[in-house]
């Protein structure tokens, strides 16, 4: 598998990750926040990646 999907994937594996432990516990605290960014800059870099192979 190419490694601009495996970086999207787990960009999205760890947003649904943040997304069910902040439904569970009913709140969102710091740590979800860094998980969410941590998650967009993941897609973000896998994103470029695809980019810079064409």
């Amino acid at each position: 598998m190419e490694e601009w999907k495996k970086s999207v994937y787990v960009g999205v594996i760890l947003m649904a990750l943040g997304a069910a432990f902040a439904i569970i516990r009913k709140e969102i605290t710091i740590w979800t926040i860094l998980i969410f960014i941590l998650a967009i800059a993941d897609i973000a870099m896998g994103l470029y990646r695809k980019k810079r192979e064409i």
